[in-house]
């Protein structure tokens, strides 16, 4: 793009980091070194400090401060005034003109509350030069983070863009527009795209109100020659215009023009195909619904900024997102594909994107000091804004206080936690309508888990210190096993026989529930992964109620899923539950001496009057088994998930990974939710008798009713 589009000479090793980091400054100079979202930028070096814009000022005066245009040189509207000005005129303010062309392209450095800070030049040109519908825009530091990650995406020649999942109301759009109009009017012979939701929005929310008013709002001397209207509907074309006669009886040729357009495109999967894009800017992609889908879209699309093996151009892809069925599983999936950590051989990631995040408290609107720094926490005295209104309190209090104004209306509190996330969990939760089972309550327990500290869930393995005799758990960042409690020393590696055959010995304690599988890989290479939850059931001894133990992984060989199970089992003394249709994992238990931690189809899930199953486990396809299952994760959720009104506490199920796959549960389609399976299992292992329906039945409705607020206070 801008002074050439990027070589892999903006790829530089930085000792004591395994990938490379990102040169972003477009003479090559190399200063600071710093991670942002899994990318490794290096800054421009520093200049000496009495150089730097607002050197010798007090901290406290030292911010972003935009500086207009000379008087005298804002009278000029065209380059023909230009062209016609005295030559001393001239000769006066082009140093002027060529410093702000210098700023563009090398960026700025001002002194900001006595940091020295940089902005890129596509930051510095929205600043200073960019007018939006309420001026001129403040300098924001989570914007900053936003243009260099930009800039780390333009120079990196592997990346095809920037992804963004954000906030409601962070800019974004505005940022976007003023980088198309930047880049437009400096490049020659280029495309540049816009798409959003819809095709209304992309051409008059984006195109007409932001992007041609943005351009309108340029200095002369960043206006390049124009063909067409001065409001246009369809295209923004820098190209010659015919030749015609002026009033002055002179000709509007002043030369060759850039020949380059920005457009926009209605919302389908193939817009632009077939077309050489530069730069792509697709808007609110977490919102395209059917029969758009925002993956195959991209699949098209970037190959419209690919040449062979080399990227001509770049997209500018963000959104808030919507509820899973309505665009947001798309955009999750395309979330997924732009990990910058985890890339193919040619050093992409799947989508080609990397993607960035931005909790809302660091971006929430009225809540930046002077210096555009976000006041997170609650200051000790009150704090002047950037819009000159004290600050009483910190971003992230206020919205804890929204969220729990709105604890009796999950409905309401799912959706602003979705619009004005923390995390990226967060970002993605799905809408509660239509939903198996309380929602509302899963996320309050979510919620609560995250501000736990020290977090109770540990990483890790289990292992055979003397295989048959001793198990232990070692802890591992990158283990298979999530454990919440470990059973006191006295109670680990128990061994119990019964007519010469090992039992689990703590089976009036806890059991387990396993969802496994008996293939060691699929013929895609994927295929679902091996589940198991170990649980506590009722006691007066121990943590009671209480999920201790989830997996959730497909190691290379099923036989190694397995004996991890084994373990596990052994060093609980729990026994299990698993499903006789994938009889693998029985097998394994047979061959080593262990099909005794095993259970039986328990008695209140039997058929009355039919004889007791020589196979353990139970079956997977029972109607009855499948309604009991659902049953009990519904039960479990309403009595120790979230908030318990009658005491206020919270409930200790403290595996995010499970309560996630509880909400996007799917009771006909139960294949992809192996931790559902493997917690209801342990839950059906757990009941001693046959639970009473309750008189809203399953065969009363389609499989569950919403939980309605007032029920969860019964």
């Amino acid at each position: 793009m801008r002074g050439g589009m990027l070589t892999t000479m903006t790829l530089v090793n930085v000792e004591g980091y395994d990938e490379p980091a990102i040169k972003i400054c477009p003479n090559g100079t190399e200063g600071e070194v710093f991670e942002l979202s899994g990318v490794l930028i290096v800054l421009p070096t520093q200049p000496a400090e009495k150089e730097i814009k607002g050197y010798g000022e007090a901290n406290s005066m030292q911010m972003w401060q935009r500086l207009p245009m000379p008087e005298e040189l804002s009278r000029i509207k065209s380059m023909d005034e230009w062209a016609e000005m005295p030559r001393e005129f001239r000769q006066r303010f082009s140093p002027y003109i060529e410093e702000e062309f210098r700023r563009r392209r090398e960026g700025f450095w001002f002194f900001n509350d006595g940091v020295p800070t940089y902005i890129t030049g596509r930051h510095y040109m929205m600043l200073q030069w960019t007018k939006l519908d309420i001026g001129y825009p403040h300098y924001l530091a989570f914007q900053r983070e936003i243009f260099l990650h930009m800039a780390a995406c333009e120079a990196d020649p592997r990346c095809l863009g920037q992804l963004y999942t954000k906030c409601r109301r962070s800019g974004y759009t505005n940022i976007c527009s003023s980088v198309l109009v930047d880049e437009a009017t400096q490049v020659k012979d280029k495309l540049l795209g816009i798409q959003s939701k819809t095709g209304k929005d992309a051409q008059e929310n984006i195109f007409m109100k932001k992007t041609v008013q943005m351009f309108r709002s340029y200095p002369f001397f960043f206006k390049p020659i124009q063909d067409g209207t001065t409001n246009p509907r369809m295209e923004l074309a820098f190209r010659e215009p015919s030749k015609r006669i002026t009033k002055k009886n002179k000709t509007s040729n002043r030369g060759d023009a850039l020949n380059t357009v920005i457009n926009w495109k209605n919302t389908t999967n193939n817009a632009y195909d077939g077309e050489k894009l530069h730069m792509l800017y697709m808007d609110e992609a977490g919102k395209w619904e059917k029969p758009v889908d925002i993956r195959d879209a991209w699949r098209i699309e970037r190959t419209c900024l690919i040449v062979g093996r080399k990227v001509v151009g770049k997209a500018l892809v963000g959104s808030t997102v919507n509820p899973m069925d309505k665009g947001g599983r798309e955009y999750r999936s395309l979330w997924a594909d732009s990990n910058p950590q985890e890339r193919n051989a040619n050093g992409r990631t799947k989508s080609g994107l990397y993607r960035i995040f931005i909790p809302a408290f660091q971006a929430l609107e009225g809540f930046f000091d002077r210096h555009g720094n976000a006041v997170i926490d609650d200051p000790d005295e009150p704090i002047m804004g950037v819009d000159g209104e004290e600050i009483q309190i910190g971003a992230k209090s206020y919205l804890k206080n929204e969220r729990s104004s709105l604890k009796d209306d999950p409905s309401e509190l799912n959706e602003v936690v979705r619009q004005f996330p923390f995390t990226e969990d967060e970002a993605f939760r799905d809408s509660i309508e239509g939903s198996l089972f309380n929602i509302g309550k899963i996320y309050q327990q979510i919620e609560h888990n995250m501000d736990l500290y020290p977090n109770p869930v540990v990483v890790g393995n289990f292992i055979w210190k003397e295989k048959d005799k001793e198990v232990a758990f070692s802890p591992d960042p990158n283990g298979r096993f999530r454990v919440a409690w470990l059973p006191p020393v006295e109670m680990q590696n128990v061994i119990k026989s019964e007519r010469g055959k090992l039992i689990a010995p703590h089976g009036n304690i806890g059991c387990g529930g396993v969802d496994s599988y008996d293939l060691d890989a699929t013929v895609d290479g994927r295929g679902s992964k091996g589940a198991l939850h170990m649980y506590n059931k009722f006691n007066m001894q121990y943590p009671a109620n209480m999920f201790v133990v989830e997996y959730a992984s497909r190691p290379d060989l099923a036989k190694i899923f397995y004996e991890d199970v084994l373990m596990c089992a052994f060093f609980y003394g729990y026994p299990l539950l698993i499903e006789n249709n994938k009889y693998g994992i029985a097998r394994h238990f047979e061959s080593r001496g262990y099909d005794g931690y095993l259970l039986d189809r328990p008695e209140h899930l039997s058929t009355p009057g039919a004889k007791p199953s020589k196979t353990k486990g139970i079956p997977s396809n029972s109607q009855d088994v499948i309604q009991s299952h659902a049953h009990a994760i519904e039960a479990y959720i309403h009595d120790h998930v979230g908030v318990n009104y009658e005491t206020g506490d919270y409930g200790r199920m403290y595996f995010d990974r499970t309560l996630e796959d509880w909400i996007g549960y799917k009771i006909t389609d139960r294949t992809k939710f192996d931790l559902t399976i493997s917690s209801g299992l342990a839950l059906l292992a757990a009941q001693k008798v046959k639970v009473e329906k309750k008189q809203s039945s399953f065969e009363d409705k389609k499989f569950f009713r919403k939980y309605k607020p007032k029920e969860w206070h019964r």
